[in-house]
């Protein structure tokens, strides 16, 4: 195989990934999975009935993702949710829709950011945007990992006080007010804008302001970055000044889109870039920069904190870290 024909497949393969993702957005949006999961079994004229939809287009939605493996065929035009799916929809099917919405937005803006024409997107809008995907991205951490750990969880259900560093407007703050009802919580964000509405929304004591400028002193029992940690001006100092906000005994929780330092699988790396490119770019200045989880281990270790737990490539979720003080 030439190296034109190589690159071709390469490139054939981006634009499968660019209709799968509106496969997955549509069948979520519009109940379609949903009703399979429900009725499975079913021809697709039976379904656009049952959801009051044109027959011929929920036809070519049926055999669309039976193409990219979303659905099986039970019998010639009978169709049920493919296989091993369904505990993925609810997540992948966020984060596929908050890529399509985001991506109507960045071809309205795009040309004209590039050139100087017009102001990024506010952190909020950005937020906004983004909201779907950054649910779909604490619900993994606080209703699935955290409970799959048991230190962490014990400490979530006896402490007191918990803070999040970078708490945008306020998504993980009002999962963790359902779940944690006891917890006195407290975000701190760089964004005007973000922490009002993570203050309205929450009803949190929402701080403006930079992690590295903090001075908590052994205030709080658990401390939180939940994908904030490589939008700060200096990381270490930030981590330095979390750690110095816990308590003895207290814990830190870092979920990370930073890479690890030995990947080098290409796909993992495409990832992590390609979500910089697509919104980090207005977001922060210093959108390239990646934070290995060795070096974040190495920090914390030098303060004289002791690890708990590190997941490397969770299922629905990001690279993360617990670590405990004293």
């Amino acid at each position: 195989m030439t190296l034109v024909e190589q690159r071709w497949q390469q490139l054939r393969g981006y634009y499968e990934g660019f209709w799968a993702t509106w496969l997955l957005h549509v069948g979520r949006e519009l109940g379609l999975f949903r009703s399979l999961l429900d009725r499975p079994e079913r021809t697709s004229a039976s379904l656009a009935q049952g959801l009051g939809f044109e027959a011929d287009y929920v036809e070519v939605w049926c055999r669309a993702a039976h193409a990219f493996d979303f659905l099986e065929s039970a019998s010639e035009g009978v169709w049920r949710v493919a296989e091993g799916w369904e505990p993925l929809l609810s997540g992948t099917g966020a984060w596929g829709s908050t890529y399509v919405q985001l991506s109507n937005r960045v071809y309205e803006t795009l040309e004209a950011v590039f050139r100087g024409r017009a102001l990024p997107e506010s952190s909020l809008n950005l937020r906004l945007h983004l909201a779907e995907g950054l649910k779909a991205s604490y619900r993994w951490l606080w209703l699935e990992w955290a409970p799959s750990v048991p230190e962490l969880q014990q400490k979530l259900l006896s402490s007191k006080r918990l803070i999040e560093f970078g708490c945008g407007f306020g998504l993980g703050l009002e999962i963790l007010r359902q779940e944690y009802p006891h917890l006195e919580l407290t975000g701190l964000e760089w964004d005007y804008d973000c922490a009002r509405e993570a203050e309205r929304v929450t009803r949190a004591v929402v701080v403006v302001g930079l992690p590295e400028e903090t001075n908590y002193r052994s205030r709080f029992d658990v401390a939180v970055f939940h994908r904030a940690l490589a939008l700060c001006e200096d990381p270490q100092l930030a981590l330095e000044r979390a750690a110095d906000s816990l308590r003895t005994g207290g814990v830190l929780v870092i979920a990370s889109e930073s890479e690890l330092p030995n990947a080098q699988e290409q796909q993992t790396m495409r990832l992590r870039l390609g979500e910089r490119f697509f919104y980090q770019m207005f977001h922060s200045n210093n959108a390239l920069r990646s934070i290995a989880l060795d070096d974040i281990e190495h920090w914390l270790t030098s303060w004289g904190m002791r690890k708990i737990h590190r997941v490397d490539a969770p299922v629905g979720g990001s690279p993360a870290l617990v670590y405990a003080k004293g």
